[in-house]
């Protein structure tokens, strides 16, 4: 059974036990095991497999720290129960203190263009001035440089995946995950731990990044991109977006929609508006939106 099949399976009422005590024709008449039905004098055998592989495998989630918490577990990420369809379970490696932390969600384009990747590092040098940790995807492109800037600014980040915990993608990634852990961070998946990447799994992962941020802050996208997804999964959640744009793009290169940030979004032309934008981001993590003492803004006139 995968991913789908057990949260399905959750929803419906049943406890995960269930699927060991009965064989799969008793929960799920239309679904196959192995494709094809697997009689009841069968199920033993598959059983005895199965649990084989889970021990195996709960060894490796051990050795890598992996801890596997349920809805019910004090330790979930509340902002995640917000969601009309909240994971429930979530493979967490690393440190537990940033799920509990106000966040701020940075995502964008796999391939960002020379102003992307200005505003990305623009946005990491506001981070250490934010009471925040930081949540992205570790994709290629702004998401990583996401990570690399909280790493920077001492900021505790979340690597939320669209893989299972095992897998390192895109491919090597892994040497920003282990600096992820090394620096106090945290990597979660929703996931099945062998499970491998899907455009549907990028799309689901990207309603966790809006429901853990308290702002969500999309770098460089476009309308039709998995960045899109995520400001949807924000609007709907209420989360204020936070757009940036540069004083000499067009007006219609960044443009907020119904459903696609025009109801929780502003957009804010940097660094013009530097003091406007700081402002909605420490509204919208509910601390002081004043600036930290002793700060001298580079755009205040004398």
């Amino acid at each position: 059974m995968g991913h789908k099949t057990l949260a399905d399976l959750a929803e419906a009422g049943h406890r995960f036990a269930e699927v060991l005590e009965n064989t799969p024709a008793e929960l799920l008449p239309r679904r196959a095991v192995g494709g094809r039905d697997t009689a009841p004098t069968e199920w033993g055998t598959v059983l005895g497999k199965a649990q084989a592989d889970a021990r195996k495998m709960g060894d490796r989630l051990t050795e890598m720290g992996v801890r596997l918490l349920f809805r019910d577990d004090p330790r979930f990420p509340r902002a995640l129960l917000d969601l009309e369809r909240p994971p429930h379970w979530l493979f967490v490696q690393g440190a537990m203190a940033p799920l509990a932390m106000p966040a701020v969600a940075i995502v964008g384009t796999r391939k960002p263009s020379e102003d992307g990747l200005f505003l990305a590092r623009y946005v990491g040098a506001c981070l250490s001035d934010w009471p925040a940790a930081t949540v992205s995807g570790l994709a290629a492109g702004i998401d990583q440089l996401a990570h690399e800037s909280s790493l920077r600014a001492n900021v505790p980040t979340i690597a939320v995946l669209g893989t299972g915990i095992f897998d390192n993608y895109p491919k090597g990634s892994d040497v920003a995950r282990r600096q992820i852990l090394e620096a106090g961070g945290t990597i979660v998946s929703e996931y099945l731990p062998c499970s491998s990447y899907s455009a549907e799994n990028f799309v689901q992962r990207n309603r966790l990044q809006a429901a853990l941020g308290r702002v969500v802050i999309p770098v460089e996208w476009a309308r039709r991109s998995g960045t899109a997804h995520t400001v949807r999964f924000a609007t709907a959640l209420k989360r204020p977006i936070a757009c940036l744009r540069l004083s000499d793009w067009p007006v219609d290169r960044l443009v907020l929609e119904p459903g696609l940030g025009q109801e929780m979004g502003e957009i804010f032309t940097v660094p013009r508006e530097q003091q406007a934008f700081d402002h909605f981001v420490r509204v919208a993590l509910g601390g002081s939106a004043a600036s930290p003492v002793g700060q001298l803004s580079l755009f205040d006139e004398e």
